[in-house]
């Protein structure tokens, strides 16, 4: 497994490092550099694939409708596992060395980490999966994300939970910010509703069984489990719950929403029982349409989780420095609002650098859905149930950034 991972990580430096080179060679004027800081490697490797392969699909449309006045987006991308120091090092370098004006795809601990560097370099960040509450205070000036924050994760499980008349719930939840935010809005939601909570068991990762925690858990025998959790310890609680006699089903966080958990967890354990909430776009929009298709034809696949956000984000950004000022940071972060809101509807960036041209503000709406920024650089979400069929994810309910207002 190690080695076939480390093969895949290879492998997408090598195809990034290809594509810049490629660009470097055919450019008729200066790139403009932007960093691709996400873990390719650890627990949320898989969804850094996705996040890099996103911004890269947007940065080839970008360049292929003759770049940006700043010229061609050039991209540099460093894996950081996960690691807040590894981010900083490596976003510390980008800035620096590469000369980058943007850093895109931070994973929440790493993000929280950048916030001072981004507004002191005057370099923009941004992230299409960093969720966590610590952004609600810290975002909103050189700090911008395209996916909601934890709190509607919360809000779309507890509603779900709710949704699905279950009597009596157990949470099992990771001790991190990122699943214990949204859990205590699920939480709150399932009181509200009258539903009893069996247990709310906060427990660390990287234990090698968890069955101490379950004993509580499963002696209630709850009609569910919300488990908030990492890939490698959620695995192991749900084997471990399997083997002890837990019959009943499941609601899993995002992290467990991969194709990967049928294989590590067993399909057998999942099928039928398990349901997964992530943030998602409205696949009705003829902005995600058109982005599926995209998706279909250059990688043969439908997108993967938080892919259409970091579609939108590239876009932005090259949306940004087509009409900013100047070609930096501050530049970026000076019209970056304007360009999500508030002018000429466009979806792509040649429609946005076509209208900027002709004296135009423009309104990106995405593949992601509307990108309207609050004061934390926050946008609305909206999110997806998926359940588990037949060893794999199938989407079963949607609910609409309105679902929550």
């Amino acid at each position: 497994m190690k080695n076939k991972a480390s093969l895949k990580v290879n492998l997408l430096k090598s195809t990034v490092l290809a594509g810049a080179m490629a660009l470097a060679g055919t450019a008729t004027q200066a790139d403009v550099t932007v960093g691709v800081l996400v873990p390719l490697t650890g627990e949320l490797g898989e969804f850094g694939k996705i996040v890099a392969n996103g911004v890269e699909l947007a940065v080839a449309e970008v360049n292929a409708a003759g770049g940006t006045k700043c010229g061609p987006i050039r991209t540099v991308i460093a894996d950081t596992g996960g690691n807040p120091e590894v981010g900083i090092r490596a976003a510390t370098k980008m800035i620096e060395s590469d000369g980058a004006v943007a850093i895109l795809g931070p994973t929440s601990g790493v993000m929280v980490a950048l916030v001072d560097l981004a507004k002191r370099t005057k370099t923009v960040i941004m992230s299409p999966y960093a969720g966590t509450i610590t952004l609600n205070d810290l975002g909103g000036d050189y700090v911008y994300r395209t996916v909601s924050s934890d709190l509607g994760d919360g809000a779309a499980s507890g509603l779900w939970l709710t949704d699905r008349g279950y009597k009596r719930v157990a949470f099992l939840v990771q001790n991190e910010e990122s699943t214990i935010s949204p859990a205590q809005v699920a939480r709150d939601t399932l009181e509200a509703a009258g539903i009893e909570l069996t247990d709310y068991v906060i427990y660390n990762p990287g234990q090698p069984s968890y069955q101490a925690e379950l004993i509580s858990v499963l002696s209630h025998e709850p009609d569910a489990i919300y488990l908030a959790g990492g890939q490698e310890s959620g695995v192991t609680v749900i084997k471990e719950a399997t083997a002890g006699g837990f019959e009943g089903e499941w609601l899993f966080t995002a992290d467990l929403a991969v194709p990967e958990i049928f294989d590590a967890a067993g399909a057998e354990n999942l099928n039928g029982r398990a349901y997964v909430e992530f943030a998602d776009s409205d696949s009705s929009l003829p902005e995600y349409q058109a982005f599926e298709a995209l998706v279909q034809e250059k990688d043969g696949k439908a997108p993967g989780p938080f892919e259409a956000n970091s579609f939108d984000m590239a876009n932005l950004i090259a949306l940004s420095l087509e009409s900013a000022d100047s070609c930096t940071g501050e530049g970026i972060n000076d019209v970056i609002r304007g360009v999500a809101e508030g002018g000429e509807k466009v979806s792509t960036f040649a429609d946005g650098k076509a209208a900027i041209a002709a004296g135009k503000d423009v309104d990106y709406e995405g593949a992601s859905g509307p990108l309207t920024f609050d004061a934390s650089g926050t946008v609305a979400g909206s999110y997806s149930i998926q359940e588990a069929k037949d060893g794999a994810w199938v989407n079963v309910k949607f609910y609409p950034a309105s679902a929550f207002e």
